[in-house]
């Protein structure tokens, strides 16, 4: 019998397993000599594309709508013209095909990776994953078979969209992975899949070796290699409370979430189509946060007035709750093909979100008159990114209202937009109370914050532990919003990643945030787990709030305070 070891990963897919392991390694890929490697490569990049769609509709009729939408974006991105003039400018150069891929898919992975939205730099697995899907169509070789003789836990150094997309969660228990995040596609699908998943487990393939079986717990991260028989009754307990924690968050579905009598509304994070349909059969509280980049990724122009109009006029219609759109965050690193801007050093603190509306003024136009137009079907609201100072809230008002004017002018049907703001920058929390008289309410994207607050770029992996939102430097600024908003009345939500973790929610509703917005699956488990908590915790949140000097220690002193599932 091998010997038990434990290691540990980020959890992606929450759901415990345990039972025999299979280890998927990569397959070394020779390329052939061709005469016009050029010519291969262009011949090439259609098929691989429409391979990609066929698999992609494959997808969507299963009812696998997330990875759908990932391989068709995969497919456009085959036929992309910068991945295009990117390989051919490396093989103009000298490089030898398989050397032209490689570095044209890192400089464009970096690129991304670079991208201050999670979800976006997530993007950059995409075109490793074409890349490698055109390096083994060249080849002509088939990618790894993902069947097994038996239900099993999978390992491997990474999975491909595709190849997550054909896992059947029949035969699959869960899976591994090296690379990866949270917010990667490998976990998203997983996610929808209801497949336990652990990633970002550096060296699980290699110490993988040799062993029989494994457990693993998608939240926690936690992964055993050839449990002992204690390890396999803990997991079989785990999972036994994970189902009941499953049935008591479903207790909530349908209801109003309240904290010390006052109401607390739970929204849905929405990132593409396909969330909007999941947040109405979550029941979630209208829409906290609209993620509106992927009308503007992967296209070499921008989207029409049109085009948003039906995204939004469709979240609009689902919900009798408010709808918050935010305007397009993108930055100086240009993931957009058509924004003729300067590369920077730092893209982080450079040109983004609104620093850049005034000079595409167009193109916000165009956002603002679809935001606009889709208000006239349900109540729409606008937020603006990056914001550091009110004299930026001013300039996209006064926008706002000269766009309103001209949609008037044409005889146009619009609504109300009130204008929000998101709180990443430090300064804008430090002065919400003089803003305040300047927008109609406020939410806290913890990401960035907690980024910005704590000097570390959260796309940094030896930073990873400064990555935390309840650390109480963070803390401290989302309780200024708090209290810079009351006297004018303006609700505070959070929208990060943290308003989805049962105990940062419930401290955010301690320090009297009134809003939380999360993926659509968390819904029903934040509006219990918020309902559940008793007033005495706001005292404790604050005493703490006071003597910690890091998150660890901050959630040890609440940590007898909170009620958890």
């Amino acid at each position: 019998m091998n010997a038990r070891v434990g290691l540990q990963g980020i959890g992606a897919s929450p759901g415990v397993a345990h039972g025999p392991l299979v280890v998927l390694r990569d397959e070394v890929v020779e390329l052939p000599a061709f005469d016009y490697p050029s010519a291969a490569v262009a011949e090439a990049m259609p098929e691989v594309a429409a391979s990609l769609n066929a698999r992609a509709t494959s997808a969507t009729e299963r009812g696998q709508d997330e990875a759908g939408q990932v391989l068709q974006a995969q497919a456009l991105m085959a036929e992309d013209p910068m991945l295009a003039d990117a390989i051919d400018g490396h093989l103009s150069s000298g490089l030898s095909l398989a050397d032209a891929l490689q570095t044209a898919s890192d400089e464009l992975e970096a690129m991304l990776a670079s991208l201050p939205d999670p979800y976006l730099a997530a993007r950059s697995a995409d075109v490793a994953e074409v890349a490698t899907a055109l390096k083994l169509h060249l080849a002509g070789v088939e990618a790894s078979d993902l069947s097994f003789d038996e239900p099993s836990i999978l390992v491997a150094v990474t999975l491909t969209a595709a190849q997550t997309a054909d896992l059947d969660p029949e035969r699959v228990l869960g899976f591994v992975t090296e690379q990866g995040g949270p917010t990667s596609h490998v976990a998203i699908i997983a996610r929808s899949l209801g497949v336990p998943a652990v990633v970002a487990l550096d060296g699980v393939v290699a110490a993988a070796d040799g062993a029989a079986a494994a457990a693993l717990d998608g939240g926690s991260g936690e992964f055993i290699l050839d449990p002992n028989d204690d390890d396999k009754a803990d997991f079989a307990t785990r999972a036994e409370r994970a189902a009941k924690i499953a049935e008591w968050a479903a207790g909530a579905h349908g209801t109003k979430a309240s904290f010390d009598g006052a109401p607390i509304t739970v929204a849905s994070n929405v990132g593409n189509v396909s969330d909007i349909e999941d947040g109405v059969a979550a029941a979630a509280d209208g829409v906290g946060l609209f993620r509106t980049e992927f009308l503007f990724l992967d296209r070499s122009t921008p989207p029409t007035e049109e085009e948003q109009y039906a995204a939004y006029r469709a979240a609009a219609e689902g919900f009798e709750d408010p709808v918050v759109i935010r305007a397009f965050d993108i930055g100086g690193d240009k993931p957009a093909e058509f924004l003729d801007m300067d590369e920077e050093e730092n893209p982080f603190l450079g040109i983004r979100g609104v620093r850049l509306y005034e000079q595409f003024s167009e193109l916000f136009d165009t956002q603002v008159r679809a935001c606009l137009r889709s208000a006239a079907h349900g109540p729409v609201q606008l937020m603006i990114p990056m914001v550091a100072s009110a004299s930026e809230v001013r300039w996209v008002r006064t926008r706002v209202a000269e766009v309103r004017a001209a949609l008037v002018d044409e005889g146009a049907e619009i609504g109300d937009l009130p204008l929000g703001v998101m709180v990443e920058v430090p300064s804008l929390a430090l002065t919400s109370g003089a803003v305040a008289a300047e927008v109609d309410f406020f939410s806290i994207g913890t990401n960035d914050l907690t980024q910005y607050t704590l000097a570390a770029d959260r796309t940094h992996a030896a930073l990873g532990a400064l990555q935390d939102p309840l650390h109480p430097g963070v803390l401290a600024l989302c309780r200024a919003t708090v209290t810079g908003a009351a006297p004018a009345g303006r609700s505070v939500s959070v929208c990060g990643l943290a308003a989805a973790d049962p105990v940062a929610a419930s401290v955010f509703a301690a320090l009297g945030v009134d809003k939380l917005s999360v993926t659509p699956s968390a819904v029903n488990l934040i509006k219990a787990t918020v309902s559940e908590q008793k007033p005495e915790l706001r005292t404790r949140v604050l005493a703490a709030l006071a003597e910690a000097t890091d998150g660890a220690e901050f959630r040890e002193m609440i940590l007898d305070e909170l009620i958890l599932p």
